[in-house]
């Protein structure tokens, strides 16, 4: 390489000659067919799920519920982070293949395979179920309240985690005489990565060995939340990767490959495909961290800063997946650009039942960025500063 001189991609030629095969492109005709039943409800548990209509369609091969996993009922972390041998650095394992604990619209409570996509589709409408709903929680600011409708037991006030940063004495710094207060909110929404192809996988098994051929960013991390989910050694598993359309961070979450996975082993090993719909990617994928921000700045005459504070309430929905790390991120990025000896930051990331929220694109720091440089804005214009 050199400055000045342009590199061909060693993808390129295949890409715009349409010669690259895909995930769909690989999987072979006789590919049985999954759908996931998701849950119409965002907060609560499910009781019952009726299965006898859809046992009776034509082409159904199998119809699997929260209430038939057996020994397959492990929890899994979903993050695409490196695996820690330190428990206390390990990502959070709070998913199952399928749940009859609804955290969020959408989450996946039964699952059908089917000899053609038409039977599949029939017998999922064909479920049904019966609910016991909760209260539901959707702002953060509520999550964190007292009294708050719980989301996951062992997280009071629903914090997933709380981090802090400081520098100096902000405390004395904000006693300066002379100084102009600017004190705002910022938000920024959650929103889907949007990649042109929409997350797909197929799965087989051949003895003990399970095969996940999937469109993914993360295959090596992939064999090992599906040997976790499975309960099976992680070299019994293998991840095949394809070239993808996109991802963008949400195929740097496991996503539907254990469930592919556990389904084929359902059905005696026989290969299944498993791909998700665009209303499917939009609710039960992953998406951009939605982040409130609430931002503190003491102001000399001069336009420099006495003292800065900021405080950060991340949404990350039903399920852990990437967790705090994005917020982490945000609040790092914050003492960054400005000179100022005083700082305190708080992050927190908060449940709630809302779509799960992963990596995406920046990773936390462009809605940081956002909230920062608005309130530069704010500030310069209370300031008069042009």
């Amino acid at each position: 390489m050199e400055v000045g001189k342009s590199i061909v991609r060693v993808d390129a030629f295949d890409k715009v000659t349409g010669r690259t095969k895909y995930t769909d492109d690989l999987c072979d005709a006789s590919a049985y067919v999954a759908k996931i039943l998701h849950s119409t409800i965002a907060h609560g548990r499910v009781l019952s799920i009726d299965t006898t209509e859809a046992e009776k369609i034509e082409g159904v091969v199998k119809v699997v519920t929260c209430f038939d996993l057996g020994e397959y009922k492990n929890y899994f972390p979903t993050a695409g982070h490196p695996w820690s041998t330190d428990p206390g650095h390990q990502d959070v394992a709070d998913r199952l293949l399928l749940t009859d604990e609804v955290k969020f619209y959408g989450d996946d409570i039964a699952a059908v395979v089917a000899e053609n996509e038409v039977a599949a589709n029939q017998a999922i409408r064909a479920l049904k179920v019966e609910y016991e709903e909760y209260p539901v929680v959707t702002d953060v600011l509520e999550a964190i309240k007292d009294g708050a409708p719980q989301i996951h037991k062992n997280y009071p006030n629903n914090i997933l985690k709380h981090t802090s940063i400081s520098k100096g004495n902000y405390a004395e710094a904000i006693k300066e005489e002379g100084l102009t207060v600017v004190d705002r909110w910022y938000e920024t929404p959650t929103v889907q990565h949007c990649h042109i192809e929409n997350f797909i996988c197929y799965a087989y098994a051949e003895g003990k060995r399970v095969t996940v051929v999937a469109s993914t960013q993360i295959p090596h991390i992939g064999r090992r939340v599906v040997g976790q989910a499975l309960g099976i050694p992680w070299g019994d598993v293998r991840i095949v990767k394809p070239y993808i359309g996109g991802g963008f961070g949400n195929k740097q979450d496991i996503l539907y490959e254990p469930l592919c996975a556990f389904l084929s082993l359902k059905v005696g090993g026989h290969l299944v495909k498993l791909d998700c719909s665009r209303e499917e990617t939009f609710v039960a994928n992953r998406v951009r961290h939605g982040i409130k921000f609430h931002i503190i700045s003491h102001v000399r005459k001069d336009g420099t800063y006495a003292a800065r504070k900021i405080e950060i309430f991340s949404n990350q929905g039903g399920y852990a997946s990437h967790g705090h790390s994005i917020a982490a991120k945000g609040l790092g990025c914050f003492p960054q650009l400005y000179p100022c000896d005083n700082i305190e930051g708080d992050a927190y990331t908060v449940f709630t039942n809302r779509p799960v929220a992963g990596a995406m694109r920046g990773y936390g720091i462009p809605q940081a960025m956002f909230a920062v440089e608005s309130h530069t804005e704010d500030v310069a214009k209370i300031m008069g500063i042009p």
